[in-house]
């Protein structure tokens, strides 16, 4: 018995089909985030602020978290700062960017208490970092600080997690700083991995840009 010969056009109307599908895949939409900040590498001048504001809104949107910071290393005085946020409330804000850090902050052993995920990333967790004084204006909703954690996945207010970005050589160039989810969740695993990718992605471009 002969086989039924498939047309070229059905063909391709599958493969339109099932490309279409992927659109409301949630495990494929990160992809997009990638292809956005990989649009930042074609543009014929690179604006690390909009590359970095860009990765800043879609790891929010993308990850549901109520905000996120991206902070660089300033090549003037080498010393890091928060350079653009997503969800931050403005007075906060404000402050924030009134801060500083040298390199040694985000080593384990530095100045803030760091549970280490990954070689990349860490986690801060409030019960081992109080705000106290001023530094309670730093977060959204300073009512909620010191709030009993009652499960392992539960997000305090002063809880975030911080990414590094990595340049050539491992050179610390700055950070993704993300809170727990808005339904009051730590960041997952998955999450973690993938904002690691947009974190070399930041890497590499600032990286190559720096090189011309």
């Amino acid at each position: 018995m002969t086989s039924p010969t498939v047309e070229p056009e059905s063909v391709k109307r599958r493969l339109r089909a099932d490309y279409s599908k992927t659109r409301n895949d949630p495990s494929l939409r990160t992809l997009d985030g990638f292809t956005l900040l990989l649009s930042h590498c074609q543009k014929k001048e690179l604006i690390i602020r909009d590359l970095i504001q860009d990765a800043a809104n879609y790891i929010r949107k993308q990850f549901r978290f109520r905000w996120t910071m991206v902070g660089l290393k300033n090549s003037t005085d080498g010393l890091y700062r928060y350079e653009v946020m997503s969800g931050v409330r403005e007075d906060a804000w404000t402050k924030q960017k009134l801060k500083v850090y040298k390199k040694e902050d985000f080593a384990l052993s530095g100045y803030y208490s760091a549970g280490e995920i990954s070689k990349l990333t860490r986690i801060y967790l409030e019960e081992e970092n109080p705000l106290i004084g001023q530094d309670t204006d730093l977060v959204n909703r300073p009512v909620l600080l010191r709030s009993k954690r009652t499960a392992e996945d539960e997000a305090l207010e002063a809880d975030f997690t911080d990414t590094l970005i990595a340049g050539k050589n491992d050179e610390l160039i700055g950070w993704i700083e993300y809170s727990g989810t808005i339904t009051g969740k730590l960041p997952d695993a998955v999450s973690i991995r993938q904002i690691e990718v947009i974190a070399a992605i930041i890497g590499s471009t600032i990286s190559s840009h720096s090189r011309r």
